[in-house]
């Protein structure tokens, strides 16, 4: 299972896509349902636990929903020269939970781990968050999302981490509108993200819909992080881990941006109506899900 540092490792690269509500996240953790824990299980149910390893690219907190992650599945070789994309996909696949869908495989000879992906791409559905207004100022909202691009300190930003460095580069940070030009959400892209990094990001742009911040604490909490208010954390399930670019990932395993088709959410003076909205909302992520995966499934 392990290679040389001048033999690139025999491995298989699979994409999985998961629904966020069942999950403690994606890494294993101890008596928790998590992602890594499903494949585990039913690596360990196909009697492959000694011969084979499971790592994650994307770390995702429980209840996020993912489009797109990536699985490097290594095994012993003797295991490998057995197997192929279409048994290890049915192998694994057949004994996970519904909630989850690998849809993609390769096998690969690389040198590049899983985790060092080229970038992420995250979309996080604004409108579905306590507070919203519908009636937000659109410049404002576009200037709050320019002031996070470029290289900062987000400690701000993020739930604190002592192995980390606060410090991240945010390559794409932009409005995911409707064909009618109505905001959805937040569309943004990085070689990797903090803890919470993209959640704060979105309450904190939700605050600016509704005036509760403004662009220049954006950018003075970004320059310096200490004593910077607390922007809060926009809630989990309206967040999803959309593309992941890896050297070694098929570019037909990319998306473009799903569309909604649903109207914007109702004003916040009818709280049993945005209630109703959201669930609609939540229901339309979970189908946008599925039906990716199943038109990649029958392709």
């Amino acid at each position: 299972m392990s290679a040389s540092a001048d033999t690139p490792a025999d491995s298989f690269l699979l994409a999985i896509g998961y629904h966020g509500e069942p999950f403690k996240g994606s890494q294993s953790q101890p008596d928790e349902v998590t992602v890594q824990g499903e494949l585990n299980s039913a690596i360990k149910e196909l009697g492959w636990q000694e011969h084979c390893t499971s790592r994650i690219s994307s770390r995702t907190d429980s209840g996020v929903s993912s489009r797109m992650n990536l699985v490097d599945i290594s095994c012993d070789a003797s295991l490998m020269d057995s197997l192929n994309e279409e048994m290890i996909t049915r192998a694994i696949g057949d004994r996970i939970s519904s909630e989850m869908c690998i849809w993609g495989a390769i096998r690969r000879q690389s040198h590049i781990p899983v985790r060092m992906a080229r970038s992420r791409t995250y979309l996080y559905r604004l409108d579905m968050v306590k507070g919203w207004n519908p009636d937000y100022d659109a410049e404002a909202l576009n200037q709050a999302t320019q002031v996070f691009l470029g290289h900062h300190n987000f400690s701000a930003f993020s739930r604190p981490d002592p192995e980390r460095s606060p410090f991240r580069t945010i390559d794409d940070c932009r409005l995911w509108r409707r064909d009618d030009g109505s905001v959805i959400g937040l569309i943004i892209e990085a070689e990797s993200f903090l803890w919470n990094q993209v959640r704060r990001i979105a309450s904190a742009i939700v605050k600016i819909s509704n005036n509760e911040t403004t662009i220049e604490q954006l950018a003075s909490a970004l320059e310096e992080p200490s004593g910077s208010p607390d922007f809060g954390r926009a809630p989990a399930d309206a967040l999803i881990l959309w593309n992941i670019h890896h050297e070694d990932a098929p570019k037909k395993w990319y998306s473009t941006l799903p569309k909604t088709h649903l109207p914007p959410p109702p004003p916040p003076s009818k709280p049993r109506l945005v209630e109703r909205w959201r669930n609609s909302a939540l229901a339309e992520i979970r189908m946008m899900l599925e039906t990716d995966w199943t038109h990649r499934l029958i392709e």
